[in-house]
Protein backbone atom coordinates (compact mmCIF):
# COMPACT_ATOMS: atom_id res chain seq x y z
CA UNK A 1 0.00 0.00 0.00
CA UNK A 2 1.69 3.49 -0.88
CA UNK A 3 1.82 6.40 0.90
CA UNK A 4 -0.83 8.52 -1.13
CA UNK A 5 -3.34 5.30 0.24
CA UNK A 6 -2.36 5.43 4.35
CA UNK A 7 -3.11 9.07 3.80
CA UNK A 8 -6.49 8.36 1.94
CA UNK A 9 -7.12 5.65 4.79
CA UNK A 10 -5.84 7.47 7.33
CA UNK A 11 -8.41 10.36 6.17
CA UNK A 12 -11.52 8.29 6.00
CA UNK A 13 -10.82 6.66 8.93
CA UNK A 14 -11.16 10.54 10.92
CA UNK A 15 -13.68 11.50 9.28
CA UNK A 16 -15.87 8.66 10.03
CA UNK A 17 -14.84 8.95 13.83
CA UNK A 18 -16.05 12.47 13.80
CA UNK A 19 -19.43 12.05 11.61
CA UNK A 20 -19.76 9.21 14.37
CA UNK A 21 -19.46 11.02 17.47
CA UNK A 22 -20.62 14.26 16.09
CA UNK A 23 -23.80 12.33 14.62
CA UNK A 24 -24.64 9.24 17.64
CA UNK A 25 -23.86 6.69 15.18
CA UNK A 26 -23.58 2.79 16.42
CA UNK A 27 -20.61 0.97 16.20
CA UNK A 28 -22.35 -0.70 13.20
CA UNK A 29 -23.49 2.15 11.71
CA UNK A 30 -19.66 3.37 11.87
CA UNK A 31 -17.71 0.61 10.83
CA UNK A 32 -20.42 1.26 7.56
CA UNK A 33 -19.47 4.75 6.91
CA UNK A 34 -15.93 3.24 7.06
CA UNK A 35 -16.72 0.84 4.41
CA UNK A 36 -18.28 3.49 2.52
CA UNK A 37 -15.13 6.07 2.79
CA UNK A 38 -13.26 3.10 1.64
CA UNK A 39 -15.09 2.04 -1.06
CA UNK A 40 -15.35 6.12 -2.26
CA UNK A 41 -11.48 6.52 -1.75
CA UNK A 42 -10.84 3.11 -3.90
CA UNK A 43 -12.67 4.15 -6.38
CA UNK A 44 -11.13 7.70 -6.59
CA UNK A 45 -7.43 5.78 -7.04
CA UNK A 46 -9.11 3.64 -9.73
CA UNK A 47 -9.66 7.03 -11.68
CA UNK A 48 -6.49 8.28 -11.32
CA UNK A 49 -3.08 7.02 -9.45
CA UNK A 50 -1.46 10.26 -10.90
CA UNK A 51 -3.19 12.51 -8.68
CA UNK A 52 -0.29 14.91 -6.61
CA UNK A 53 0.02 14.74 -2.86
CA UNK A 54 -1.00 17.90 -2.62
CA UNK A 55 -4.16 17.24 -5.07
CA UNK A 56 -4.69 14.03 -3.07
CA UNK A 57 -4.62 16.26 0.32
CA UNK A 58 -7.35 18.58 -1.38
CA UNK A 59 -9.53 15.53 -2.30
CA UNK A 60 -9.31 14.62 1.30
CA UNK A 61 -10.53 17.16 2.45
CA UNK A 62 -13.26 17.84 -0.06
CA UNK A 63 -14.47 14.82 -0.18
CA UNK A 64 -14.39 14.86 4.06
CA UNK A 65 -16.70 17.84 3.76
CA UNK A 66 -19.21 15.99 0.89
CA UNK A 67 -19.29 13.51 3.25
CA UNK A 68 -19.99 15.25 6.17
CA UNK A 69 -23.18 17.15 4.28
CA UNK A 70 -24.26 13.67 2.62
CA UNK A 71 -24.81 12.62 6.55
CA UNK A 72 -26.19 15.60 7.67
CA UNK A 73 -28.85 15.24 5.08
CA UNK A 74 -29.51 11.43 5.71
CA UNK A 75 -29.78 12.68 9.65
CA UNK A 76 -31.98 15.01 8.78
CA UNK A 77 -34.06 12.71 6.62
CA UNK A 78 -34.63 9.77 9.02
CA UNK A 79 -35.10 12.48 11.58
CA UNK A 80 -38.22 13.70 9.84
CA UNK A 81 -39.55 10.36 8.79
CA UNK A 82 -39.39 9.86 12.61
CA UNK A 83 -41.20 12.89 13.60
CA UNK A 84 -43.54 12.09 10.50
CA UNK A 85 -44.43 8.90 12.11
CA UNK A 86 -44.96 10.12 15.48
CA UNK A 87 -47.78 13.08 14.13
CA UNK A 88 -49.61 9.99 12.13
CA UNK A 89 -49.62 7.82 15.61
CA UNK A 90 -50.73 10.53 17.64
CA UNK A 91 -53.57 11.58 15.34
CA UNK A 92 -54.32 8.46 14.89
CA UNK A 93 -54.52 8.09 18.69
CA UNK A 94 -56.79 11.40 18.35
CA UNK A 95 -59.20 10.40 16.09
CA UNK A 96 -59.58 6.87 17.85
CA UNK A 97 -60.34 9.27 21.07
CA UNK A 98 -62.95 11.51 19.20
CA UNK A 99 -64.45 7.96 17.90
CA UNK A 100 -64.90 6.59 21.11
CA UNK A 101 -66.24 10.01 22.47
CA UNK A 102 -68.81 9.77 19.49
CA UNK A 103 -69.48 6.41 19.96
CA UNK A 104 -70.37 6.43 24.02
CA UNK A 105 -72.87 9.71 23.25
CA UNK A 106 -75.72 7.46 22.57
CA UNK A 107 -77.56 8.12 26.07
CA UNK A 108 -76.43 8.70 29.87
CA UNK A 109 -74.63 9.97 32.60
CA UNK A 110 -70.84 9.53 32.45
CA UNK A 111 -69.65 6.53 34.98
CA UNK A 112 -66.19 6.15 33.80
CA UNK A 113 -62.83 7.36 32.33
CA UNK A 114 -60.66 5.68 29.90
CA UNK A 115 -56.90 6.61 29.05
CA UNK A 116 -55.04 5.95 25.62
CA UNK A 117 -51.69 6.24 25.49
CA UNK A 118 -49.52 6.91 22.45
CA UNK A 119 -45.45 7.57 22.25
CA UNK A 120 -45.54 8.35 25.84
CA UNK A 121 -48.50 10.80 26.15
CA UNK A 122 -51.63 9.75 28.07
CA UNK A 123 -55.20 11.48 26.61
CA UNK A 124 -58.15 11.08 28.75
CA UNK A 125 -61.75 10.15 27.31
CA UNK A 126 -65.02 10.44 29.34
CA UNK A 127 -66.92 7.36 28.74
CA UNK A 128 -70.36 7.79 29.15
CA UNK A 129 -72.20 4.60 28.90
CA UNK A 130 -75.36 4.19 31.32
CA UNK A 131 -76.79 0.85 31.89
CA UNK A 132 -80.23 -0.39 30.81
CA UNK A 133 -81.29 -0.49 34.14
CA UNK A 134 -80.86 3.73 34.29
CA UNK A 135 -81.90 4.04 30.26
CA UNK A 136 -85.53 2.03 32.00
CA UNK A 137 -85.64 4.15 34.55
CA UNK A 138 -85.60 7.50 32.81
CA UNK A 139 -88.03 6.01 29.86
CA UNK A 140 -90.55 5.43 32.96
CA UNK A 141 -90.05 8.98 34.39
CA UNK A 142 -90.60 10.75 30.86
CA UNK A 143 -93.96 8.52 30.21
CA UNK A 144 -95.21 9.07 34.37
CA UNK A 145 -94.94 12.98 33.38
CA UNK A 146 -96.44 12.47 30.56
CA UNK A 147 -99.46 10.85 31.93
CA UNK A 148 -99.24 13.12 34.94
CA UNK A 149 -99.61 15.98 32.81
CA UNK A 150 -102.51 14.49 30.54
CA UNK A 151 -104.43 13.75 33.88
CA UNK A 152 -104.24 17.03 35.01
CA UNK A 153 -105.45 18.36 31.82
CA UNK A 154 -108.65 15.61 31.84
CA UNK A 155 -109.73 16.95 35.32
CA UNK A 156 -108.68 20.34 35.33
CA UNK A 157 -110.25 22.25 37.99
CA UNK A 158 -112.23 19.32 39.31
CA UNK A 159 -112.16 17.80 43.22
CA UNK A 160 -113.88 15.14 44.58
CA UNK A 161 -115.94 15.28 47.83
CA UNK A 162 -114.07 12.94 50.13
CA UNK A 163 -114.57 13.15 54.05
CA UNK A 164 -115.04 10.82 56.90
CA UNK A 165 -118.58 12.22 58.30
CA UNK A 166 -119.66 10.77 55.06
CA UNK A 167 -121.63 14.25 54.09
CA UNK A 168 -120.39 17.37 52.84
CA UNK A 169 -121.67 20.67 52.35
CA UNK A 170 -121.90 23.10 50.09
CA UNK A 171 -122.23 26.86 52.07
CA UNK A 172 -123.63 30.28 51.05
CA UNK A 173 -120.64 31.52 52.61
CA UNK A 174 -117.11 30.86 53.66
CA UNK A 175 -118.21 29.62 57.04
CA UNK A 176 -119.12 26.86 59.10
CA UNK A 177 -122.50 28.80 60.23
CA UNK A 178 -123.17 30.01 56.53
CA UNK A 179 -126.29 28.56 55.18
CA UNK A 180 -126.26 24.72 53.84
CA UNK A 181 -127.28 25.14 50.60
CA UNK A 182 -126.68 21.88 49.36
CA UNK A 183 -125.28 18.29 50.63
CA UNK A 184 -122.94 15.72 49.06
CA UNK A 185 -121.79 12.11 49.54
CA UNK A 186 -118.27 10.88 48.95
CA UNK A 187 -117.47 10.96 45.57
CA UNK A 188 -119.53 13.48 44.17
CA UNK A 189 -117.50 16.02 42.33
CA UNK A 190 -117.52 19.88 41.93
CA UNK A 191 -115.49 22.49 39.71
CA UNK A 192 -113.24 24.87 41.54
CA UNK A 193 -114.10 28.29 40.41
CA UNK A 194 -112.51 30.19 43.24
CA UNK A 195 -111.39 30.32 47.00
CA UNK A 196 -111.89 32.83 49.82
CA UNK A 197 -109.36 35.23 51.21
CA UNK A 198 -108.28 32.76 53.99
CA UNK A 199 -107.85 30.38 51.48
CA UNK A 200 -109.33 27.49 53.82
CA UNK A 201 -112.92 27.66 51.51
CA UNK A 202 -113.00 27.00 47.86
CA UNK A 203 -115.54 28.47 45.56
CA UNK A 204 -117.32 26.06 43.84
CA UNK A 205 -120.03 24.91 41.36
CA UNK A 206 -122.04 21.44 41.83
CA UNK A 207 -125.01 20.73 39.52
CA UNK A 208 -126.53 23.59 39.66
CA UNK A 209 -125.77 24.90 43.09
CA UNK A 210 -122.71 27.39 43.47
CA UNK A 211 -121.24 28.01 47.23
CA UNK A 212 -118.29 27.25 49.29
CA UNK A 213 -116.98 24.07 50.56
CA UNK A 214 -114.43 23.37 52.96
CA UNK A 215 -111.30 23.08 51.62
CA UNK A 216 -109.57 19.45 53.22
CA UNK A 217 -113.52 17.68 52.27
CA UNK A 218 -111.82 17.81 48.39
CA UNK A 219 -109.35 16.05 46.85
CA UNK A 220 -107.60 17.38 43.62
CA UNK A 221 -104.70 16.41 41.16
CA UNK A 222 -105.57 14.73 38.13
CA UNK A 223 -103.50 11.51 39.24
CA UNK A 224 -105.88 11.40 42.40
CA UNK A 225 -108.75 12.43 41.03
CA UNK A 226 -108.45 9.70 38.52
CA UNK A 227 -108.13 6.99 40.77
CA UNK A 228 -111.32 8.49 42.90
CA UNK A 229 -112.82 7.95 39.08
CA UNK A 230 -112.15 4.31 39.19
CA UNK A 231 -114.48 4.29 42.46
CA UNK A 232 -116.93 6.65 41.95
CA UNK A 233 -117.31 7.90 38.74
CA UNK A 234 -119.63 5.99 36.15
CA UNK A 235 -117.90 5.29 32.57
CA UNK A 236 -119.55 6.06 29.43
CA UNK A 237 -119.63 5.55 25.51
CA UNK A 238 -120.82 7.27 22.82
CA UNK A 239 -120.33 6.49 19.18
CA UNK A 240 -117.48 8.24 17.35
CA UNK A 241 -118.10 11.32 15.38
CA UNK A 242 -117.23 9.56 11.93
CA UNK A 243 -119.27 6.06 13.20
CA UNK A 244 -123.60 6.56 12.42
CA UNK A 245 -124.39 3.41 13.01
CA UNK A 246 -122.64 0.41 15.58
CA UNK A 247 -124.16 -3.40 16.62
CA UNK A 248 -124.30 -3.82 20.17
CA UNK A 249 -123.73 -7.56 20.15
CA UNK A 250 -124.75 -10.76 22.22
CA UNK A 251 -121.56 -11.76 22.54
CA UNK A 252 -118.10 -9.92 22.28
CA UNK A 253 -117.27 -11.11 19.14
CA UNK A 254 -117.93 -10.70 15.52
CA UNK A 255 -120.11 -13.60 14.32
CA UNK A 256 -122.31 -13.04 17.97
CA UNK A 257 -125.88 -12.07 17.82
CA UNK A 258 -127.01 -8.55 16.98
CA UNK A 259 -129.35 -7.33 19.80
CA UNK A 260 -129.96 -3.93 18.38
CA UNK A 261 -128.07 -1.13 16.32
CA UNK A 262 -126.58 2.05 18.31
CA UNK A 263 -127.19 5.55 16.49
CA UNK A 264 -125.00 8.47 17.03
CA UNK A 265 -126.81 9.89 19.68
CA UNK A 266 -127.28 7.03 21.78
CA UNK A 267 -125.08 7.07 25.50
CA UNK A 268 -123.77 3.99 26.82
CA UNK A 269 -123.29 2.77 30.69
CA UNK A 270 -120.06 0.94 31.07
CA UNK A 271 -120.55 -1.77 33.33
CA UNK A 272 -117.01 -3.76 32.15
CA UNK A 273 -113.66 -2.53 30.05
CA UNK A 274 -111.86 -5.06 27.78
CA UNK A 275 -109.21 -4.36 25.43
CA UNK A 276 -111.28 -4.60 22.78
CA UNK A 277 -114.73 -4.70 23.51
CA UNK A 278 -117.15 -2.73 26.12
CA UNK A 279 -120.09 -4.59 27.77
CA UNK A 280 -122.73 -1.78 27.96
CA UNK A 281 -126.15 -1.29 28.89
CA UNK A 282 -127.97 0.96 26.51
CA UNK A 283 -131.95 1.42 26.20
CA UNK A 284 -132.89 -1.36 28.43
CA UNK A 285 -130.44 -3.53 26.32
CA UNK A 286 -127.06 -5.37 28.12
CA UNK A 287 -124.75 -6.32 25.33
CA UNK A 288 -121.08 -5.83 23.77
CA UNK A 289 -119.36 -3.12 21.72
CA UNK A 290 -116.53 -2.62 19.53
CA UNK A 291 -114.22 -0.22 21.13
CA UNK A 292 -112.21 0.87 19.03
CA UNK A 293 -115.70 2.36 17.57
CA UNK A 294 -116.44 4.46 20.79
CA UNK A 295 -115.37 7.41 22.81
CA UNK A 296 -115.16 6.76 26.55
CA UNK A 297 -115.96 9.44 29.41
CA UNK A 298 -116.13 9.13 33.20
CA UNK A 299 -118.61 11.32 35.20
CA UNK A 300 -119.21 11.67 38.73
CA UNK A 301 -122.41 12.50 40.62
CA UNK A 302 -122.69 15.93 42.01
CA UNK A 303 -124.42 17.40 45.15
CA UNK A 304 -127.90 17.45 45.54
CA UNK A 305 -129.70 20.94 46.47
CA UNK A 306 -131.72 21.37 49.81
CA UNK A 307 -134.99 22.62 49.66
CA UNK A 308 -137.66 24.24 51.37
CA UNK A 309 -139.55 21.25 53.75
CA UNK A 310 -143.28 21.22 53.23
CA UNK A 311 -146.48 20.49 55.28
CA UNK A 312 -145.79 19.16 58.77
CA UNK A 313 -142.03 19.96 58.58
CA UNK A 314 -142.24 23.30 58.08
CA UNK A 315 -144.73 23.56 61.48
CA UNK A 316 -142.50 21.31 63.25
CA UNK A 317 -139.53 23.52 62.85
CA UNK A 318 -141.39 26.34 64.00
CA UNK A 319 -141.76 24.12 67.23
CA UNK A 320 -139.89 25.10 70.59
CA UNK A 321 -140.76 21.89 72.26
CA UNK A 322 -138.39 18.43 71.26
CA UNK A 323 -141.56 16.57 72.62
CA UNK A 324 -143.17 14.33 69.89
CA UNK A 325 -146.69 15.39 68.37
CA UNK A 326 -149.62 13.83 69.19
CA UNK A 327 -150.66 11.43 66.71
CA UNK A 328 -153.86 11.47 65.07
CA UNK A 329 -155.95 8.95 63.56
CA UNK A 330 -155.29 11.17 60.62
CA UNK A 331 -151.79 10.85 60.85
CA UNK A 332 -151.86 7.13 61.32
CA UNK A 333 -153.86 6.48 58.08
CA UNK A 334 -151.70 8.49 56.28
CA UNK A 335 -148.16 6.91 58.09
CA UNK A 336 -150.15 3.35 56.84
CA UNK A 337 -150.76 4.28 53.26
CA UNK A 338 -146.91 5.39 53.39
CA UNK A 339 -145.72 2.43 54.20
CA UNK A 340 -147.89 0.53 52.08
CA UNK A 341 -146.88 2.43 49.09
CA UNK A 342 -143.18 1.81 50.30
CA UNK A 343 -143.79 -2.20 50.51
CA UNK A 344 -144.69 -2.21 46.68
CA UNK A 345 -140.93 -1.83 45.79
CA UNK A 346 -139.84 -4.56 47.76
CA UNK A 347 -137.37 -6.93 45.61
CA UNK A 348 -136.20 -4.10 43.41
CA UNK A 349 -132.51 -3.12 43.40
CA UNK A 350 -130.15 -1.26 45.57
CA UNK A 351 -128.11 1.35 43.51
CA UNK A 352 -125.91 3.58 45.67
CA UNK A 353 -126.37 7.15 45.11
CA UNK A 354 -130.15 6.16 43.39
CA UNK A 355 -132.91 7.57 44.47
CA UNK A 356 -135.41 5.26 41.85
CA UNK A 357 -138.28 3.14 43.64
CA UNK A 358 -138.43 0.93 39.99
CA UNK A 359 -134.57 0.87 38.85
CA UNK A 360 -132.89 1.34 41.84
CA UNK A 361 -131.81 3.65 45.25
CA UNK A 362 -129.82 3.94 48.35
CA UNK A 363 -131.47 3.80 51.73
CA UNK A 364 -131.71 7.74 52.09
CA UNK A 365 -132.61 7.30 48.53
CA UNK A 366 -135.47 4.99 48.73
CA UNK A 367 -137.22 7.11 51.93
CA UNK A 368 -136.77 10.20 50.19
CA UNK A 369 -138.88 8.92 46.98
CA UNK A 370 -141.76 7.14 49.19
CA UNK A 371 -142.17 10.32 51.04
CA UNK A 372 -141.74 12.78 48.01
CA UNK A 373 -144.90 10.82 46.53
CA UNK A 374 -146.53 12.44 49.36
CA UNK A 375 -145.59 15.87 49.33
CA UNK A 376 -142.73 15.78 51.43
CA UNK A 377 -138.89 16.86 50.64
CA UNK A 378 -136.25 15.37 51.98
CA UNK A 379 -132.60 15.53 51.54
CA UNK A 380 -130.79 12.60 50.20
CA UNK A 381 -128.71 11.77 52.96
CA UNK A 382 -129.29 9.22 56.13
CA UNK A 383 -127.40 11.83 58.52
CA UNK A 384 -129.28 14.80 57.28
CA UNK A 385 -133.00 13.15 57.21
CA UNK A 386 -131.98 12.20 60.87
CA UNK A 387 -132.54 16.37 61.48
CA UNK A 388 -135.83 16.48 59.83
CA UNK A 389 -139.13 15.84 61.31
CA UNK A 390 -139.22 15.73 65.23
CA UNK A 391 -137.44 13.12 67.56
CA UNK A 392 -139.35 10.04 68.83
CA UNK A 393 -138.69 7.52 71.40
CA UNK A 394 -137.84 4.06 70.18
CA UNK A 395 -140.49 2.27 72.65
CA UNK A 396 -143.59 4.49 70.69
CA UNK A 397 -142.55 3.90 66.81
CA UNK A 398 -145.92 4.13 64.48
CA UNK A 399 -145.73 3.09 61.11
CA UNK A 400 -143.97 5.24 58.70
CA UNK A 401 -141.36 6.49 61.38
CA UNK A 402 -137.73 6.87 60.27
CA UNK A 403 -135.59 4.55 62.22
CA UNK A 404 -131.77 4.98 62.06
CA UNK A 405 -128.55 3.48 62.47
CA UNK A 406 -124.84 4.49 63.52
CA UNK A 407 -122.18 3.15 61.61
CA UNK A 408 -119.30 3.66 63.61
CA UNK A 409 -119.61 7.08 65.66
CA UNK A 410 -122.13 8.02 63.01
CA UNK A 411 -125.26 8.00 61.28
CA UNK A 412 -124.86 5.68 58.12
CA UNK A 413 -128.00 3.72 57.44
CA UNK A 414 -131.95 4.68 57.71
CA UNK A 415 -135.34 2.34 57.47
CA UNK A 416 -138.88 2.98 57.53
CA UNK A 417 -140.89 1.48 60.16
CA UNK A 418 -144.18 -0.38 59.44
CA UNK A 419 -145.33 -1.96 62.74
CA UNK A 420 -145.04 -5.25 64.99
CA UNK A 421 -141.02 -4.54 64.82
CA UNK A 422 -140.78 -5.08 61.42
CA UNK A 423 -139.19 -2.15 58.51
CA UNK A 424 -138.68 -2.04 55.29
CA UNK A 425 -135.66 -0.51 53.66
CA UNK A 426 -133.40 -0.75 50.70
CA UNK A 427 -130.49 -2.92 52.33
CA UNK A 428 -127.65 -2.79 50.27
CA UNK A 429 -126.71 -4.27 46.85
CA UNK A 430 -126.65 -7.86 47.47
CA UNK A 431 -130.32 -7.43 48.66
CA UNK A 432 -131.66 -4.74 47.50
CA UNK A 433 -135.63 -3.72 48.73
CA UNK A 434 -136.77 -5.77 51.66
CA UNK A 435 -138.70 -6.06 54.53
CA UNK A 436 -136.69 -6.80 58.04
CA UNK A 437 -136.75 -7.08 61.65
CA UNK A 438 -135.94 -3.58 63.56
CA UNK A 439 -132.72 -4.02 65.12
CA UNK A 440 -133.21 -2.36 68.37
CA UNK A 441 -129.50 -2.92 69.42
CA UNK A 442 -128.06 -0.38 66.40
CA UNK A 443 -130.62 2.16 66.37
CA UNK A 444 -129.66 5.29 67.70
CA UNK A 445 -132.69 7.74 67.02
CA UNK A 446 -135.82 7.87 65.10
CA UNK A 447 -137.54 10.28 63.71
CA UNK A 448 -141.23 11.33 62.77
CA UNK A 449 -142.26 13.06 59.69
CA UNK A 450 -145.71 13.57 59.40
Amino acid sequence: MNRTHWIKTAAGLGAACFITIGMNYTGAEASANTNALDNYFIQKDDVSDTVALSESADSILLSENYLKKVFNEKKTADVHKEKATVTKETADTRQAAVATQAAVTTGAAVTASSAIATTGTAISTPSAVSSPKENKQNIEKIKAAKKRKALDKKWKNTAVAISSDNVINIRETPSGVGKKLAEMENGDAVKVVGKSESGKWLKVKSGKVKGYVWKKSLVKGGVKVEKLADKYATTYAELKSDVKVLNLRKKKNLSATIITQLKDDDVCKVEKEGEKWLKVKVNGCNGYVAKEYTKTYSKFDTAKALKTETKDLAADDSRTTDAAPAFSKSDEKLGTQIVNYALQFVGNPYVWGGTSLTNGADCSGFILSVYKKFGYSLPHSSASQATCGKEVDIKDLQPGDLVFYKHGSRIGHVIMYIGNGKAVEAMGKKWGIVKSNVNYSRACTARRII
